[in-house]
């Protein structure tokens, strides 16, 4: 089995929520507690799920107004190519669709998803 380090990142539709409220949201429906940092001028919360790591990332940046972004960012990390395949990527979109966390443009870094037959090839 390979190991490579790679990241599923989701734009979040934040309807005016609060980081805070956003945190909770997530905390919620990932049934974790997220620890919170301000990483040069950005607050991220992080925790540490049983096969991945979640991190959210505030759409507001203190260090300067030109560096904020548009909306709140969550991002899972897998380590194992285990999860790098569509089936994981819909299990996270189901768990924010039934919590009712709105979300658009998920992507894979660094490499998009492709069928384990033509990976292999």
């Amino acid at each position: 089995m390979n190991i490579h380090e790679r990241w599923l990142t989701f734009v979040l539709i934040d309807n005016n929520n609060s980081f805070k409220e956003m945190l909770t949201e997530i905390e919620l429906a990932f049934k974790c507690k997220l620890s919170c940092k301000d990483e040069k001028g950005r607050y991220i919360a992080r925790a540490e799920l049983d096969n991945f790591s979640i991190a959210v990332i505030d759409k507001i940046d203190r260090l300067s107004e030109l560096l904020c972004d548009e909306h709140y960012t969550f991002e899972i990390t897998i380590i194992s190519d285990k999860y790098f395949n569509s089936k994981f990527e819909s299990y996270i979109k189901e768990i924010l669709t039934n919590n009712f966390i709105q979300w658009e443009r998920p992507i894979w870094a660094p490499f998009e998803v492709t069928p384990l037959s033509e990976r292999n090839n």
